[in-house]
């Protein structure tokens, strides 16, 4: 396991352990972005890697709010990657990316930074864009109501929205018609709910329903093995990864 490998591992064990403790420190997605940034971060900055060098200067290797490399749909809560030449999709973001060292500096800081899409783009399906161009693509999600009377959406929604996060890892990780290797080296989806802060006497009706129909949209025996998800309350953790083998 490599340094940065090592980085990401511990700085969710760290995560996982304070939340499963505390999970009423956390309100929003956003406490649970900044804590694990904070945790990958020291770490990182501990074995002197916390920076990383691209054609023309140094960047930070872990950035938030980094766009997809293609276009897609996430309309009604499902996901799918849109042709090339489609212009009317949108692009996707992950919560947090670590960039890939030998991607990184053969990449110019418009490249890496990936904001203009048209010239991205072209690069990418051209075969111009060094791959894996990231070491992780993760998504966060927090569930804090799950049976809360209140809540406009249902559990099986939101349930929905967990899909959506895992299959879009899923396409960053296989080849599509942006690109020939997967983009990414692994997928992480981490998936924190803290439901029985709000709810007690339902919660556990709630959150079998989410597992039924996060079951229902997510077959593991088809997904690729890079792809790794983790559900985690105050009270248990549940670990599902692909089986597919995509080694690079």
């Amino acid at each position: 396991m490599n340094d940065v490998s090592i980085a990401v591992n511990q700085g969710i064990e760290n995560l996982v352990r304070d939340f499963k403790c505390n999970p009423q420190s956390y309100f929003t997605e956003e406490d649970i972005r900044w804590r694990l940034l904070r945790e990958m971060e020291n770490i990182l900055v501990t074995k002197g890697i916390e920076k990383i060098d691209y054609s023309g200067g140094t960047t930070s290797r872990i950035h938030t709010e980094y766009p997809t490399p293609f276009r897609c749909s996430m309309n009604q809560r499902q996901f799918e990657v849109l042709d090339p030449r489609n212009t009317k999709g949108q692009r996707g973001h992950f919560d947090i990316v670590l960039l890939n060292t030998s991607a990184a500096k053969n990449c110019k800081f418009e490249i890496l930074r990936s904001q203009y899409y048209k010239q991205f783009c072209e690069e990418l399906v051209a075969g111009r864009v060094p791959l894996p161009f990231l070491d992780y693509a993760i998504e966060l999600k927090l569930f804090r109501d799950l049976a809360h009377p209140n809540r406009t959406e249902s559990a099986k929604q939101q349930a929905e929205y967990a899909a959506q996060a895992v299959r879009k890892l899923e396409a960053t990780l296989l080849p599509c018609g942006y690109f020939l290797k997967p983009f990414a080296q692994q997928g992480i989806a981490l998936l924190f709910d803290n439901s029985e802060l709000a709810d007690t006497k339902s919660v556990e009706t709630a959150r079998g329903q989410f597992r039924t129909r996060f079951q229902e949209l997510i077959d593991w025996e088809t997904f690729p093995s890079s792809l790794i998800c983790l559900w985690v309350s105050s009270t248990f953790q549940e670990v599902l990864q692909g089986k597919v083998d995509n080694t690079l």
